[in-house]
This record gives structure tokens, C-alpha cells and sequence, in this order.
């Protein structure tokens, strides 16, 4: 297998294989729309750089760019452009997913962050009453989570 090639997750993102770059364009994108409220928080970062990066297995390099990536000078619109979005199925509607995970990754999904999603789902073409059910459905996995950590 090539060494730009991830053999990744597909129990979670159902898919196999994604190229390399593609991931650090995943990363940048997410960054730029959990940091359109002017932060990425440290749990923000650290949903991106631990929890997405041990799912998806990119490497140190890829997981030094996005630490390195300065998410104020992000453009949604050519971070897309430039990321091969056939690099795995339902492209759209994962990235939205994990912009709100990562986004509410700290508690706070800011209203600047709600709306970068909303952008970057218009660009995508993702329709606003999916992007509604994939909020509705984070929230659900918040709820679901602070439920087992009281119970258990």
C-alpha cells in the first residue's frame, strides 16, 4: 500500500482508504469552522488531534500541520477545492459531522461556529434539514454520554 494512502476506520466512517492529503485538508477545514467563533479551544484541538486522529490512524505529520495550520486565514471554499471529496463517500455529511463534534468539543457550540457549518454545508450542498438532523444528533450523543458517565 502506497504511504500516501490511509488504511483507516471503516467501522466508524465507512470507508477504507482515504489519500493522505486528503485528511490534512479534512483537518484544515475543521479548523477553520470550530475557529470562525476566533478560537480553537484546547478540547476543540484535541477532539481533532486525538480522538479524530486515532479513529481515521493519520500520522505525526498530518497531526503536526493541523497544530501548526493558522485557521484565521482558512477559506472554506478552497480548502474544498482542493480536497478530492471522492476520496470517500458521503464526504459532506461526515465533514459536518465532525465540524459540530469538534466544534462542541468544548462545551460551546458557538453561534459563529453554528453558522460556518451552515456555510460550509451550503458550499457542500448538504441540505440545511440534514444539517438539522446531524446538530440533532450530536446533541443526542452529548445526552447519551453524560448519561453513562452518571450512571456509571
Amino acid at each position: 500500500m502506497s504511504a500516501d494512502i490511509f488504511n483507516i476506520a471503516p467501522s466508524f466512517y465507512g470507508i477504507t482508504m482515504v489519500p493522505k492529503d486528503s485528511w490534512r485538508q479534512y483537518g484544515y477545514a475543521l479548523l477553520t469552522i470550530a475557529g470562525s467563533d476566533g478560537d480553537v479551544s484546547d478540547p476543540e484541538l484535541e477532539w481533532l488531534t486525538i480522538e479524530c486522529a486515532q479513529a481515521v490512524g493519520v500520522d505525526e505529520e498530518i497531526i503536526a500541520d493541523w497544530e501548526e495550520y493558522d485557521f484565521e486565514e482558512g477559506e472554506l471554499e478552497e480548502i474544498f477545492y482542493e480536497f478530492n471529496s471522492k476520496s470517500f463517500a458521503n464526504f459532506s455529511k461526515l465533514l459536518i459531522y465532525d465540524a459540530i463534534r469538534m466544534s462542541s468539543a468544548d462545551g460551546d457550540y458557538a453561534q459563529d461556529e453554528r453558522e460556518q457549518v451552515h456555510h460550509a454545508a451550503q458550499i457542500l450542498k448538504v441540505p440545511m434539514d440534514t444539517v438539522m438532523a446531524i446538530e440533532a444528533l450530536v446533541d443526542l450523543e452529548h445526552a447519551a454520554n453524560k448519561l453513562r458517565m452518571t450512571i456509571l
